[in-house]
């Protein structure tokens, strides 16, 4: 998998209510990307190249494409 990154980046930090945990995604990614409140969004948990851990969500509101 290759990744572009677009130049925007954000900390976030976990929200933790009873069994469920959240993150947070910048207003200006939200409103760039015509995102509403309510919407569902897909994410996977990756790996990149180094084994780091990371969250794939794609903003379109559609699954992954098999591969």
């Amino acid at each position: 998998m290759k990744n572009k990154f677009l130049g925007v980046g954000w900390k976030s930090k976990i929200i933790l209510k009873r069994a469920t945990a959240y993150i947070s995604i910048n207003k200006l990614v939200v409103d760039g990307c015509c995102l509403e409140k309510g919407q569902e969004l897909y994410s996977y948990l990756a790996e990149d190249k180094k084994g780091r851990k990371i969250i794939i969500t794609y903003l379109d509101g559609k699954k992954k494409a098999k591969s």
